[in-house]
């Protein structure tokens, strides 16, 4: 069945194509362009509309990498519906500055504001961040019907691929939270129908579990309209915040979340086939992101990889001082669960990234 082609920053693509350019949002005081790159891979059928997302924060770009190779393997005359790829959503956190966690940033060099706090950006009285998000959201993500948002363990850790559905509570408030200081509100009224609020959240499970990560964490609070999934979620596009690889590494997480990827697409029907599943996944509740308090050198357990089941209390490695060798602080394990992340970098300052340990003892549902 034809369909009318699509046209984004001045160019055209004809249904059973594929094609790349750049929006752009501003300009800097030595009139250097900010742009940010997308692809747009337009089925030659009419189908479902999916924004691929990646590196709202600059020192978590392996999602990037991820896009990267799971499109190569669309083909666009077979697809069936329209995707639109923003791999590298902040260019500004991935080219400059720089922590001791990563080469690239969190938030903007240019206005220290995190690109998902944001949401739906600004265009009047706005920094450069708010109208990063508000050339994103108007050019593209309306336009679209479902959103995946990669992140990934940053430049500390490796990490398996895992999906996070963050669904409305049953009863309201739906929506609470707000953004960065110095991002003005808007005063949109988020009152929303129990229709609404029960499809998004059943189709953000579906997805979730159509992903097909071994893990999936399931938050139901109110939702942040700051967030990028919040916005989404307000608006009628079903969202789906995913983390993979990290450390800066290409690795077997990489591949692994390219067939994730893919399954997403199988599970819209965008192309053929159904998702890959692993033997067994399970859902949980609680899910620790946990945080050295101490500052040295950290030393691994050599048990202690992803994927690994751990009791609590068992030692995941060890703070030491990098001159006397001092042990400062021993990280131990505070639930049963399985190692979702694990730390790959060495210098570690206070609150840096040990690991993300799912909790196995808060199971919700299991496949």
């Amino acid at each position: 069945m034809p369909h009318d082609p699509v046209h984004l920053a001045g160019q055209t693509f004809a249904p059973g194509t594929r094609g790349y350019g750049y929006l752009h949002v501003t300009t800097l005081a030595a009139r250097t362009e900010v742009r940010v790159p997308f692809q747009v891979i337009h089925g030659a059928e009419p189908g479902p509309v999916l924004c691929l997302e990646g590196t709202l924060h600059g020192w978590e770009p392996m999602g990037a990498e991820v896009i990267r190779r799971a499109m190569l393997q669309v083909d666009p005359g077979q697809l069936k519906g329209t995707i639109y790829c923003l791999p590298l959503a902040h260019p500004f956190t991935v080219e400059f500055g720089g922590t001791i966690e990563s080469a690239g940033q969190r938030v903007s060099p240019a206005d220290n504001l995190d690109l998902n706090q944001v949401w739906p950006g600004a265009k009047k009285n706005a920094w450069l961040t708010q109208q990063i998000a508000h050339t994103l959201w108007n050019e593209v993500v309306k336009r679209c019907e479902y959103l995946v948002d990669y992140h990934d363990g940053t430049g500390a850790c490796d990490e398996l691929p895992v999906a996070f559905p963050h669904i409305f509570p049953e009863n309201p408030p739906y929506v609470a939270g707000a953004g960065a200081d110095g991002v003005d509100e808007d005063g949109v009224d988020y009152s929303l129908s129990v229709e609404h609020v029960s499809r998004i959240n059943r189709e953000m499970m579906e997805m979730a579990k159509a992903f097909g990560a071994k893990v999936i964490w399931r938050r139901q609070h109110p939702l942040n309209p700051r967030m990028l999934m919040g916005q989404c979620a307000i608006n009628g596009i079903v969202p789906l915040v995913v983390e993979t690889g990290g450390g800066g590494m290409i690795d077997e997480q990489i591949d692994a979340s390219v067939t994730c990827t893919l399954n997403i697409l199988k599970h819209l029907g965008m192309i053929e086939g159904a998702p890959e599943l692993p033997e067994r996944q399970v859902m949980v509740e609680n899910y620790v992101v946990y945080r050295s308090l101490e500052g040295g050198f950290y030393q691994k357990d050599p048990q202690a990889k992803v994927g690994m089941m751990v009791k609590k209390g068992q030692v995941l490695g060890q703070v030491v001082d990098p001159v006397t060798s001092e042990v400062v602080e021993e990280c131990t394990s505070p639930v049963n669960g399985m190692l979702i992340s694990t730390r790959v970098r060495m210098p570690i300052n206070p609150g840096g990234y040990i690991a993300h340990i799912a909790d196995l003892d808060s199971i919700i549902w299991e496949r």
